[in-house]
């Protein structure tokens, strides 16, 4: 009996986070407790059958941004008839994403506030690997440099990165325009293919608060 992943959705409107809880076994009857933390301190605690969704409220929000990449930190334990069989750890960054218009033009807005956003097309190449980042810190750094040259925005172009890649835009304050990687979209098969592979980019980043736009062609 394990807990398999976590769906994390802010909530600024309502002052909270969703948390979706998926276990793998178990009859049913297992029952989770999630929380959040800041600064190591529990500021929101839920519990309750594994199997569902959990709305923690926070008080006093501190909303992420590029200008502040606030994180709050997250665990889920899971018990089974009593004793403690997983836990996980992860984070979140609250903020709201909406399309705002602006003397009739939609305008891209962040935590209810107009943000202009300036970025980079990014391929994701490397000169010693080609797609594949040589270390933890190159991944990094690539995202520090945009940082240092201006950007608040990098469009990942036609191409999925590691995990690693979005944990440092996260915690960076870096957004992020995530492109669909297309193939074969002009038969059935193709099509098939794109439309599975999509589902499944979208519920692998789903968590990442520096992801707010998809760019699906």
């Amino acid at each position: 009996t394990r807990v398999t992943s976590l769906r994390i959705t802010p909530d600024v409107d309502l002052g909270g986070v969703l948390v979706e809880v998926n276990v793998d076994g178990g009859d049913g009857a297992d029952l989770a407790q999630v929380s959040v933390k800041q600064d190591g301190r529990s500021v929101s605690v839920k519990s309750g059958l594994a199997l569902g969704a959990f709305f923690l409220p926070i008080h006093n929000v501190s909303l992420w941004s590029p200008a502040d990449p606030h994180l709050y930190d997250l665990e889920v334990k899971l018990f089974a008839d009593g004793a403690l069989v997983d836990s996980v750890r992860s984070y979140f960054g609250m903020r709201k994403i909406s399309i705002v218009p602006v003397e009739g033009i939609p305008r891209i807005y962040l935590n209810e506030q107009p943000l202009f956003q300036m970025g980079v097309l990014d391929q994701g190449y490397w000169p010693d690997g080609l797609y594949t980042a040589p270390t933890d810190d190159a991944l990094r750094y690539d995202i520090e440099t945009a940082r240092a040259l201006g950007y608040n925005l990098i469009r990942k172009h036609m191409k999925i990165e590691p995990s690693r890649w979005y944990y440092w835009a996260d915690r960076l304050g870096m957004l992020v325009w995530q492109d669909m990687p297309m193939g074969n979209n002009w038969s059935d098969w193709g099509r098939a293919h794109y439309r599975d592979e999509l589902a499944r980019m979208l519920s692998q980043l789903h968590n990442h608060p520096s992801v707010i736009s998809w760019v699906i062609f």
